[in-house]
């Protein structure tokens, strides 16, 4: 049996440590998620907006780290003028003692 193709994708970054701001593996969604609640409150909306698409997910991630991610159910209307309800609004309530500098 032949040993499966190798393509070059965001994989040889991610070995790297690097990401594009357009990546969607994991740690980088990870990534975009604290730096963003870093700077406030953002609902499941704003995450998804910037390509977060699976930010349950990685909130869950991010709590298993030592993350402290309160989550609220909110309605909130989009820029579209749609209503959603029950959307989450997640805030940063701490990080993990390692993290803080």
């Amino acid at each position: 049996m032949k040993n499966a193709p190798t393509t070059k994708s965001s994989e040889s970054a991610k070995d790297q440590g690097h990401f594009t701001p357009v990546s969607t593996a994991s740690e980088a969604q990870r990534l975009r998620i604290i730096d963003a609640l870093r700077t406030g409150p953002k609902t499941s909306y704003d995450l998804r907006r910037m390509g977060c698409y699976q930010a349950p997910a990685r909130i869950i991630e991010l709590r298993r780290m030592g993350y402290e991610i309160i989550t609220e159910r909110i309605t909130l209307t989009d820029r579209d003028g749609f209503q959603h309800h029950g959307c989450a609004l997640y805030s940063l309530a701490s990080e993990p003692a390692e993290v803080q500098a």
